[in-house]
Parts: structure tokens; C-alpha cells; sequence
């Protein structure tokens, strides 16, 4: 039986592709199997690895379009034979023991269902890679409710959130509990998955200290910044219809859209105040004027990040 089904997901930069792809084939075993999912990369790096790789290790799922982060997993996910999935954007590094530790983290309890692992930034600064609170109504309000400290976790436990660059999953879990929400395109897909792992039945999220993966992070939207900022929000306002009662959701709009008014005549102000010469003043005024015109224009499906499947 396939241990590890390791799935990439991929659009655009060959080099991180065929340095992910070298580092997985070093440590992976000879019963694990590699997937990537080309989401029609504009560079075609996707195409270009799928003619130049002929290994029966390694198969390709190329789509026409951008499928979006959470179709993409449950695409691979569905062709997997893997006992264990790890879901893997293309800008992380594993370690020689990574695959091993995760099947021994999976073994510590019958009710594991999902693993994240310690993530550091490339010069080894620890990344944020969990919640340890779950997202509540009180903690969607800027500026007012969001808990910026997250407690410390040095051993194998239970946490309510992860962060979703890579994941390992338990085949089993996802017969019970079911795979990602194809309603979120980008953006808060892991966390509506975490939260219903948690509360199903016999499933449950963890996090493991002791497993360490580097990730570079943004490595897919930083060219798209303010089209990605879009997608933020969209998958935002999804979000908390699906989590929260109709009344919560219209009060989290009523303060959120508004303040997001506000920021734009802060940076406008700031950024004309400057001159323009503060780059971080001037990012997020592009940014929030992106947002703006989408919500003004009634928020286009087809706008957001570039090439999306099923744009109307």
C-alpha cells in the first residue's frame, strides 16, 4: 500500500517546482507517490516538468484555468492511493525525517485527523503555524476583537487552527469528515476545514512542534497583490456566513466595510502626506482601493486573482 501521497500545488516559478520536486524525491520512500497539480501556469512551468519528468512516481494534473487553492487539494486527494496525504505548496522545504515523523505523529492517537508542522521563514525565524484560539464573532472585528498572541505549543497537541502551506492528512478523516470546501477559491480554506475536523465525532487537528519545514510564504500572490486582496475579502464574507448566525454576519459587514473606507482615506492621506515615498503607505492604498471598486462595482465574480475557472 502507498504510504504518502505528496501533492503539490503549483502556478508559475519553475525553479521552486524542480527544487521542491528534488527535495521530495531525497526523502521520500519507495511507497510514497508525488502528485502536482498545475493550476495553468502562465509560465508553463507545470507543462514543461510533465514532458521533461518521466518517472511513475510523479503524475500531473493540468488544469486550464486556475482552479483555486482548495478544488486543487481535493483533486489530487481524489486520485491518491496514499494511506497519508501531505499537501504542499511549491515554496516549502522538507527534511529527511519529515515523512517519518508525520506517520508517527499519526500513530500517537486513533483520532488524528489532520497534522501541521513547525514552519520557519528561509533565514530560520519561526512562522506563525497554528491558532490557538478559534476565529470567534468577537475576534472578526478589526481592530477591536482579533487576538494577535497565540500560545506557545512545545509538544504534540490538539490545536483549532493550522496553517495550511503544508499539511499532513489522514486518509480515513476525509471518508468521515470530508475533504476541503470548493466555496472558498482562496483564503480561509484551512481554517473552515480545521474547525469542522474539530468538531466531528472521532477527528481531531493537531500540531507537532518537532517537525520542521522551511516556507518561503506569499510566493504565489506577491506579483497579484491587490487582485489577492480581493479574493481576502470574498472568501472572507463567506466565511462568516457559513460559521456565524445571519445577524452576526450583517453586524461583522456593517463594521468591516466601513472601516475598510476608513483605511483608504487614512492611506490616501498618508500616501499624498509622503509623497508617495513610503512603499507600505502606498501597497496598501492600491490594495484598498482594488477592494473598494470591487464592492462598488458589486463585486464581480470574475475579478480577483488572474485566469480563475468558472469566472462569470
Amino acid at each position: 500500500m502507498t504510504r504518502f501521497s505528496i501533492i503539490i500545488i503549483h502556478r508559475n516559478n519553475s525553479k521552486r517546482l524542480q527544487s521542491l520536486l528534488s527535495n521530495i524525491k531525497k526523502i521520500k520512500g519507495q511507497n510514497d507517490e508525488i502528485i502536482v497539480i498545475d493550476n495553468n501556469s502562465p509560465d508553463n512551468s507545470g507543462l514543461k516538468a510533465a514532458k521533461n519528468i518521466r518517472n511513475s512516481d510523479i503524475k500531473f494534473i493540468l488544469n486550464n484555468c486556475n482552479a483555486g487553492y482548495g478544488y486543487s487539494c481535493n483533486q489530487g486527494m481524489n486520485i491518491a492511493k496514499g494511506k497519508y496525504y501531505l499537501l504542499c505548496n511549491n515554496d516549502i522545504k522538507l527534511k529527511k525525517e519529515t515523512l517519518e515523523k508525520f506517520e508517527c505523529s499519526f500513530q500517537k492517537s486513533k483520532d488524528v485527523g489532520l497534522i501541521g508542522p513547525q514552519m520557519f521563514s528561509p533565514d530560520g525565524n519561526k512562522m506563525r503555524s497554528y491558532g490557538s484560539r478559534n476565529p470567534s464573532f468577537i475576534s472578526q472585528f478589526d481592530m477591536v476583537g482579533r487576538p494577535i498572541e497565540t500560545k506557545t505549543i512545545n509538544s504534540f497537541s490538539q490545536v483549532p487552527i493550522l496553517r495550511g502551506a503544508c499539511l499532513a492528512v489522514n486518509r480515513d478523516m476525509i471518508k468521515e469528515v470530508g475533504s476541503y470546501d470548493e466555496d472558498f477559491y482562496f483564503y480561509h480554506e484551512e481554517t473552515e476545514w480545521c474547525i469542522r475536523i474539530n468538531k466531528s465525532k472521532n477527528w481531531k487537528v493537531f500540531f507537532n512542534p518537532e517537525i520542521h519545514i522551511s516556507h518561503v510564504g506569499g510566493g504565489s500572490t506577491n506579483s497579484v497583490f491587490a487582485h489577492s486582496r480581493i479574493e481576502f475579502l470574498r472568501s472572507r464574507l463567506q466565511f462568516w456566513y457559513k460559521l456565524f448566525p445571519r445577524y452576526q454576519f450583517l453586524l461583522l459587514v456593517s463594521w468591516n466595510i466601513p472601516k475598510l473606507f476608513l483605511d483608504f482615506l487614512f492611506y490616501l492621506i498618508a500616501t499624498l502626506s509622503t509623497l508617495g515615498i513610503v512603499k507600505s503607505y502606498k501597497k496598501k492604498l492600491i490594495d484598498r482601493s482594488a477592494v473598494i471598486l470591487w464592492l462598488i462595482l458589486g463585486m464581480p465574480k470574475s475579478w480577483g486573482l488572474p485566469n480563475k475557472c468558472n469566472q462569470k
